[in-house]
């Protein structure tokens, strides 16, 4: 692995960026605890504050409606100020923000908390995905940026199988597991601190030559960055928003609602493994479109399977949707470090893909039910199929990425 350079030649060892490389896989191993935290939490939430689903569903978002709002100005801030401070000022915030949550007896402080910790996490995202993308060579970044995503969603399962017991079977309250997350963010800034020094920017180096206004402006005209943006829609609308709804169309195809969750976390598990087979796959090969557009393309056809497969067959949809489509994550983050016309600019690329993808992931999951409502699960299921293909095809057009 190279190590980071400034004009002056003052270096970072290669064991000093590979120490660096750990700590940005550590902080989001720890920001996915904080992510998915709610998931098997929602009970007993609504009960401590006496809400209803909606208003759950309000506080829940609260923290993505922040990211968005703070995506794009933070992308400038994340852009000027060494990383040391940058993601230890996101964790920071997300502290104080779990500490409202732990501590409040109201419900609109509880909400508060959670949009405090959102952007907290607006910020830490956006250092870390830039920094990985220009602390390794350009040859290891699809591995890398995929090894970043999955460290993230890799807290999901734990979460959601082990969040449960601790609440249930050991009988600690949402707060002191709350409580368990929030001392993981101290570590988390103490490693940062420790690890990065202060000379570290989003582009690796201390002394970067500043991009003209004009080359800053021409991210936002970019192309290439609309269309993966929006792909990116596309896919999370099927791997995010439609999860819960592929469990009750398991069930209806005569599985019991907890073997349709069992099989369908398959999906997630085969998928950790397949995202970083395929950016190590995207390096060897020096590509990342062929391969995303190939993903996509898979995914539409794992949901035409989902659509018509008997239920002992159904395997055959688990495996084809955990394989090939779960290159669609990395190698879309992996993508910035292409799509920005200098290395300083990726935090600015990585903002405008974050603000898109949470503002049309909103929007689609809020369609995605009324077309459940009124027409049904097959038909919205073949609409997210022909969404996968025009993901495909944006990415045919993505010239700007090899």
């Amino acid at each position: 692995m190279s190590t980071v350079q400034n004009p002056e030649e003052v270096t970072y060892s290669k064991a000093r960026v590979n120490w660096m490389i750990f700590a940005v896989v550590f902080c989001m191993v720890i920001q996915g605890f904080g992510l998915f935290k709610l998931i098997p939490m929602q009970d007993a939430i609504q009960t401590y504050f006496h809400i209803n689903e909606g208003a759950y569903g309000i506080m829940a978002s609260a923290s993505n409606w922040m990211m968005i709002a703070l995506s794009v100005p933070l992308g400038f801030v994340a852009r000027k100020v060494p990383c040391k401070w940058g993601l230890s000022i996101g964790f920071f915030a997300a502290f104080i923000g779990m500490i409202l949550q732990i501590f409040t007896h109201s419900f609109a402080l509880f909400v508060i908390g959670r949009m405090m910790e959102g952007g907290g996490f607006g910020f830490v995202s956006l250092t870390s995905g830039s920094l990985i993308l220009t602390l390794v060579p350009e040859n290891r970044r699809g591995f890398w940026s995929s090894v970043n995503v999955v460290a993230t969603v890799l807290p999901q399962v734990i979460i959601t199988k082990g969040g449960a017991t601790l609440m249930v079977n050991s009988g600690l309250s949402f707060q002191k597991v709350f409580a368990i997350i929030c001392a993981m963010y101290v570590v988390a800034i103490i490693i940062w601190l420790i690890i990065v020094p202060r000379t570290v920017h989003v582009h690796g180096i201390a002394d970067a030559t500043k991009p003209t206004k004009e080359q800053t402006m021409r991210v936002f005209k970019n192309t290439s960055n609309w269309l993966v943006s929006i792909a990116f829609v596309f896919f999370n609308a099927i791997a995010i928003g439609f999860t819960a709804y592929v469990i009750k169309v398991l069930n209806l195809k005569g599985l019991e609602m907890h073997q349709a969750a069992n099989v369908y976390s398959y999906t997630t598990l085969i998928g950790l493994v397949a995202m970083i087979f395929f950016g190590w796959l995207s390096d060897k090969l020096g590509t990342k479109r062929k391969i995303v557009i190939v993903g996509y393309l898979s995914c539409a056809v794992s949901l035409v399977l989902l659509a018509v497969l008997p239920a002992n067959l159904i395997f055959i949809y688990v495996v084809v949707f955990g394989t090939l489509p779960r290159s669609i994550a990395g190698l879309t983050s992996a993508s910035a470090a292409d799509i920005a016309e200098v290395p300083k600019d990726i935090p600015i690329v990585n903002s405008v893909k974050n603000t898109v993808t949470q503002i049309g992931s909103v929007l689609m999951t809020i369609l995605m039910g009324f077309l459940i409502q009124y027409l049904g699960y097959t038909f919205t299921i073949y609409v997210l199929a022909a969404e996968a293909v025009v993901g495909a095809i944006l990415w045919v057009f993505a010239r700007r990425i090899p």
